[in-house]
């Protein structure tokens, strides 16, 4: 694992609200992307299938 340097604020403490703000926008992306997923998965199931021509007849 990389060693990273945290943010901190004019005090010397972490940035809390930093790293909250980036948690905020992280999450946002990964539900924007699972919310894609799971519509093209739905609209997969009800994409509709052309009907196949028996050559039998």
């Amino acid at each position: 694992m990389a060693k990273q340097t945290l943010k901190t604020d004019t005090l010397g403490n972490i940035d809390i609200d930093y790293y909250i703000q980036i948690a905020h926008q992280q999450r946002s992306e990964y539900v924007a992307e699972l919310g894609s997923a799971l519509k093209a998965r739905i609209k997969g199931f009800f994409r509709a299938q052309p009907a196949k021509l028996s050559t039998s007849h």
